[in-house]
């Protein structure tokens, strides 16, 4: 992140958004609170079912049917976007703050060629002529690594494999040189080559000093390679917050940060190659029966009564901070409290 005065783009501050279903109303969003700063890029982890992507959709006030807003606020460039009207949003949304969504297939619109998708979205938000939008949207597209712009521009969605079509979506999503980008799951289903490309796209929005990118993803290795900063969702919460560096070079303080990190692959909480990974005993508790106290505790091998029956606090570590009664201040290298 750059050093300077006014380094504030994004905040979000004690969001709770509730969501109506069968079981009853519950809370995907709880008591959410975080930054992003100029230059800045910020990984979201957690496992399927945490809450990240309703928290990047929150942003841009994109709620699915049922959901609404409890309580709390989201400040863009000192704007309160909780408090604009649809018609402000529509504004925003595209211009100054993008998403890449998660499934590109789903995103785009079937019928339409992805010419004319990209040339709606420059005309929605500019006067420029259509010759000058021709020559913009080619220009992202080519920025984006799709060599044959004019090939693409002509086809429909099906007519473009998964790569090509999530280098469209981030082709979009750059396109009005957006200052907050919002990237869900951009490398899911992705072969390695082509999601290193992707993240490699992705690391340049935040080249500028100006810019700033919400990374949601459950690859650790991905959100290591582009983020400064993680959050780690678990049960609607951010339960850490912590310098990418500190997080993976020196340890996370939550326990389940920590069963995520060696569950990986290349995770430390294994001695030899052969040993079979770790994994996180139990599951993700549904969110209409959520566990009184900690909602990792039945996960947690160093949950005690306390944890089962009281809600944790908020304990910061220097630049980093836990909701946890025991923050692990452990440095890697050392056993991991893994059940």
């Amino acid at each position: 992140m750059v050093q300077g005065e006014d380094l504030s783009l994004l905040e979000v501050r004690h969001l709770s958004v509730s969501l109506r279903t069968r079981e009853g109303e519950i809370r995907p969003v709880s008591d959410v609170s975080f930054t992003i700063g100029k230059g800045e890029a910020v990984g979201l982890v957690g496992e399927s079912g945490s809450g990240k992507s309703l928290t990047g959709l929150s942003l841009l006030g994109l709620f699915p049917p049922g959901a609404k807003v409890l309580s709390g606020g989201i400040f863009f460039e000192g704007l309160d976007l909780l408090a604009q009207e649809d018609s402000a949003l529509r504004k925003i949304r595209g211009q100054r703050i993008s998403m890449i969504f998660q499934e590109p297939q789903s995103a785009l619109n079937p019928v339409l060629t992805i010419g004319t998708q990209m040339r709606e979205l420059f005309k929605s938000h500019t006067d420029l002529s259509d010759d000058r939008i021709r020559e913009c949207v080619s220009d992202r597209l080519r920025s984006a690594g799709l060599p044959d712009p004019e090939r693409v521009l002509r086809s429909y969605p099906h007519q473009l494999s998964g790569g090509m079509r999530q280098r469209v979506m981030i082709a979009m999503a750059i396109a009005l040189d957006p200052h907050l980008v919002i990237a869900d799951e951009p490398t899911t289903a992705l072969d390695p080559t082509v999601a290193l490309q992707i993240l490699t796209l992705l690391s340049s929005i935040r080249e500028s000093r100006t810019k700033g990118l919400l990374f949601i993803s459950h690859d650790l290795s991905h959100v290591r390679r582009i983020s400064d900063r993680i959050l780690v969702m678990y049960a609607g919460r951010i339960v850490e917050s912590s310098p990418s560096r500190a997080f993976f070079e020196t340890g996370p303080l939550h326990p389940y940060s920590r069963a995520l990190l060696a569950s990986r692959p290349e995770g430390t909480g294994r001695t030899r190659k052969d040993a079979p990974l770790p994994a996180i005993p139990g599951q993700v508790p549904p969110l209409w029966s959520l566990p009184t106290g900690c909602a990792f505790a039945p996960r947690c091998s160093r949950a005690d009564e306390r944890c089962r029956t009281e809600s944790p606090p908020w304990q910061s570590e220097g630049e980093a901070g836990a909701l946890c009664f025991y923050p692990d201040t452990t440095p890697l290298g050392a056993p991991l409290h893994v059940a």
